[in-house]
């Protein structure tokens, strides 16, 4: 702890040395004009308000346009302090990646930073020569900006290894995901439906109902091991009127039959099969049958796209809840 204490007062004292140099030997010390100031200081490294206010210029001119335009100074002042805040909040944030950098011994090297400008400028569909001339045009040059690439790489580098792993999307959450999105859409189609009842008495005991819930799980697993829904439905289902037809119930709206069979018809996509699912008059094994065309794409096209939209979302939590153990384990103080 001495050695880290010598070390931190030694950066700090070699900072202070430098924005203190301009001050004349033979004035006062009233009359001298500071340069810079600290405004954080992170483990042993600190971010000066320069910094800040050269992180900010862009949001500032931003800001100084819309309220040329008309706008409340009281306003345009409180949003210059939330901004001076978020932007020393992104350094001190990237100034704990890149403290985790040097720690992992993880560098981005110049081929990197090029190869990654070449692919943003074909992404865009210019070539070099375009692409620093569309850089200049909205006031920022190719130094800044590959400065700013190798930052973004190193962060990325950084994620990679230390957040990734926290990252898993269940094939449940993404369909779970899919089915709200397409949930509205689907309910103003019809739908043909099919289903296995195995019938539970109102007055039925504990014992009964878990006889027949077990029996109706039974049906499942035959049902999963590929035997014919139809055929089981004919065999073994206690609902009088659609067993001969194999369970089928129709081509129905939704809303025509109990909500709680409503509700899982309309997460179902053709062919597929769900429950035992209980009902006042017993255990259903529900099978879709087929749905209105409606265009809504099945979930198994639209699968990969959700899996990495959800992934990415799920990144940007874990970064968030990964930067905040970081500022816990890190001495940090903020001097605006």
């Amino acid at each position: 702890m001495a050695d880290l204490g010598s070390e931190r007062s030694c950066r700090l004292a070699g900072v202070l040395a430098f924005l203190f140099w301009m001050i004349p030997a033979t004035g006062a010390l009233a009359g001298a004009r500071v340069i810079d100031q600290i405004a954080a200081v992170v483990g042993t490294e600190i971010i000066l308000l320069s910094e800040v206010h050269a992180r900010a210029t862009p949001a500032f001119d931003e800001l100084e346009k819309a309220a040329s335009q008309g706008g409340a100074m009281m306003m345009v002042e409180r949003r210059k302090q939330q901004i001076v805040k978020e932007s020393l909040q992104a350094i001190i944030d990237e100034t704990l990646v890149r403290q985790q950098a040097r720690d992992m011994k993880i560098t981005v090297t110049t081929e990197e930073v090029e190869m990654a400008i070449n692919n943003m400028a074909k992404e865009n569909g210019i070539d070099l020569d375009t692409f620093e001339r569309a850089l200049k045009a909205r006031g920022k040059d190719m130094v800044t900006y590959r400065s700013e690439m190798r930052r973004n790489l190193l962060g990325l580098k950084v994620l990679n290894l230390r957040v990734r792993g926290r990252v898993k999307i269940s094939e449940d959450e993404a369909r779970q995901y899919y089915n709200n999105q397409v949930r509205d859409v689907r309910a103003t189609g019809t739908f043909e439906g099919a289903h296995i009842l195995i019938r539970v008495s109102s007055r039925a005991r504990a014992v009964e109902v878990a006889k027949s819930r077990k029996k109706a799980e039974e049906l499942r697993s035959r049902l999963d091991e590929g035997e014919d829904f139809k055929g089981i439905a004919k065999e073994m289902s206690q609902d009088e009127t659609t067993a001969p037809n194999g369970g089928s119930l129709g081509v129905r709206n939704p809303g025509e039959i109990p909500p709680v069979l409503d509700r899982v018809f309309l997460d179902l996509e053709p062919g597929e099969i769900a429950g035992p699912i209980r009902t006042s008059a017993g255990f259903h094994i529900l099978r879709l049958n087929k749905r209105e065309n409606l265009g809504v794409q099945p979930f198994a096209e639209v699968r990969h796209r959700i899996v990495n939209q959800l992934s990415q979302e799920e990144m940007v939590r874990q970064q968030k809840i990964w930067l905040k153990e970081l500022r816990l384990r890190t001495f940090i103080d903020v001097r605006l």
